[in-house]
């Protein structure tokens, strides 16, 4: 696991709430990591998509 720090934040507890069950997290950290996790991985998706646009017949990016 990576280094953890801990950090005081406040957070809407319902979307925490939904956000743990979404993400079957066993913990409101874990459901804050892996979020945060998502973000990230989500930011690398879309690098990967915006590298494509034009490169491929068809494919733009929006």
């Amino acid at each position: 696991m990576a280094f953890l720090k801990r950090k005081n934040f406040l957070v809407d507890e319902q979307a925490l709430k939904r956000a743990k069950r979404i993400l079957n997290a066993k913990t409101e950290s874990d459901a804050v990591r892996q979020a945060i996790s998502l973000v990230a991985f989500r930011r690398a998706v879309m690098r990967g998509y915006d590298r494509a646009a034009g490169k491929l017949p068809g494919f733009e990016a929006s």
